[in-house]
């Protein structure tokens, strides 16, 4: 499997997690404190898994001849703006008297991150040799 694919489908389990999220959020249930905590957070954990597997696909897409070295670097990027980006917004939500500054949603979007370091050394082969990875990508 191609690994724009790999990264494209973690990035795609990331915006079902969001997205189931969310949608639970909307149901009028009530929930214990610890769920209405997960319910909270987890918007911010699956968004930075998400956000860094759908930039890394993108990336990985477009440069088709690339080596595992060259994936690791990509992903860092990828990650540092998926955490940046998200910990950004949540510093602004400090001066909005709309939105709610909560350090637990920074503290799920570093453990979002760490989680798709995770889902990246598992996914991505253990070599540097290019021609490895197109053998892998090539196999059925």
């Amino acid at each position: 499997m191609q690994l724009s694919m790999r990264y494209g489908l973690a990035g795609i389990g990331g915006l079902i997690l969001l997205s189931a999220v969310q949608w639970l959020r909307d149901q009028p249930m009530s929930l214990d404190p610890f769920g209405a905590y997960l319910a909270g957070v987890t918007p911010n954990f699956a968004a930075a898994i998400a956000i860094c597997f759908v930039l890394l696909s993108i990336w990985a897409s477009h440069r088709r001849d690339t080596n595992v070295t060259y994936m690791r670097s990509r992903f860092l990027v990828c990650a540092a703006i998926s955490g940046l980006g998200l910990i950004g917004w949540e510093l602004v939500q400090r001066t909005s008297q709309r939105f709610v500054f909560d350090i637990h949603d920074m503290l799920a979007t570093l453990a979002g991150i760490g989680t798709s370091a995770l889902v990246f050394f598992i996914i991505t082969p253990n070599t540097s040799d290019k021609s490895d990875i197109e053998e892998q990508d090539a196999a059925p």
